[in-house]
């Protein structure tokens, strides 16, 4: 250093060289802060893979890999496929998760389509499409806390060894998060907008339904725990409460509310109340569904006639509106059976 550089220009030089040491070490601090978390979630990928193997659940994941340096975390799976002991088998085309650093337990998850399912014992095969599909999901300190998926134009492929059928719709969207007015309850949203049955090419209206049900007690399933075993600890009855269910076809509408249990045997029981808009147009539109030599649209027809008499305006359009009864899966209008509810699960789960 010159004998004749000013105490100033030494003084800065000196606060230069301190700031870009410091900046050194906080890069080098945060560098190795990040790969020790990197190595920290590879390890709890591979943990949780283990465990799932141990439980019948083997999943494979292509190209695994870590990114993301510095701000977040990336991790990047392609044809994600896992298969359990009956020989179940699913299939995802490829999954991109991220979080930030500073904020690990808010997760953005991005799927590529196509994905498939395939069930043996049932004969069950399926495949959906997208455009695009991603995925909010919050966790708290011990549990999930919230969940918000968007499938743009999702497209399904679904048969077994009875039927089959296509679907497609412009969006559909699920929501799942504890309560935040009544304790220990889980709110549930799912709403599908502009649904097509395309493998029904004379239903030419498209079909919006939303739907909205709390599961009282219901927390430990974002905690991770099954349905099968909460209905078990709940002495074999978990109460639903179907808030709102609701399915708009052209200018008819049909919408549902009330109370349900899930019962030991995966079977559904309780009472609704129903309302049916525009019955009459309702049942013009959803004529191509019965089958030619079925006799289930003329009973239809005069179980409707028989209820003009009880219509009342709700919202400007004439309704009826009638209890259903559900016993064990059995849905009842009085004494006409509508049809059966498949069991949610079997009761050897």
């Amino acid at each position: 250093m010159s004998e004749n550089e000013s105490k100033p220009a030494r003084s800065s030089r000196r606060r230069f060289i301190i700031l870009l040491s410091v900046i050194v070490l906080v890069v080098a601090g945060w560098s190795g802060a990040w790969v020790y978390g990197r190595s920290v979630l590879a390890g709890q990928l591979d943990l949780q893979m283990k465990a799932m193997a141990k439980e019948g659940v083997q999943v494979s994941c292509a190209d695994l890999s870590i990114s993301g340096y510095p701000f977040r975390y990336e991790v990047y799976c392609k044809e994600l496929i896992s298969r359990d002991r009956t020989g179940a088998e699913g299939s995802l085309g490829a999954l991109n998760a991220v979080a930030l650093i500073y904020n690990p337990w808010h997760i953005i998850v991005e799927a590529k389509a196509p994905a498939s399912v395939a069930e043996p014992l049932s004969g069950l095969l399926g495949e959906v499409k997208w455009e695009t599909a991603r995925a909010s999901v919050k966790f708290s300190s011990a549990s999930l806390g919230a969940f918000d998926a968007v499938l743009e134009k999702p497209e399904a492929a679904v048969e077994n060894a009875v039927s089959a059928g296509v679907f497609a719709a412009d969006k559909a969207e699920v929501h799942l998060r504890e309560s935040p007015e009544l304790a220990g309850t889980v709110d549930g949203f799912v709403s599908i907008a502009a649904l097509q049955l395309k493998s029904v090419p004379n239903l030419t209206e498209t079909i919006d339904l939303r739907g909205h049900l709390q599961i009282e007690g219901g927390s430990p399933l974002l905690a991770g725990a099954d349905i099968v075993s909460l209905v078990q600890f709940n002495n074999g009855s978990l109460p639903v409460k179907l808030v709102l269910m609701e399915t708009v076809i052209g200018k008819s509408r049909l919408g549902a509310s009330g109370d349900l249990a899930v019962n030991g045997d995966g079977t559904v029981s309780g009472q609704l109340n129903m309302t049916i808009g525009n019955a009459d147009g309702l049942l013009q539109t959803l004529k191509p569904l019965f089958p030619p030599q079925d006799n289930g649209f003329s009973v239809a027809q005069t179980v409707v006639q028989s209820l003009k008499a009880t219509e009342k305006e709700v919202d400007g359009v004439p309704s009826i509106t009638l209890p259903v009864a559900i016993d064990h899966g059995v849905v009842r209008v009085g004494f006409l059976s509508l049809g059966r509810i498949p069991p949610l699960f079997s009761a050897g789960s």
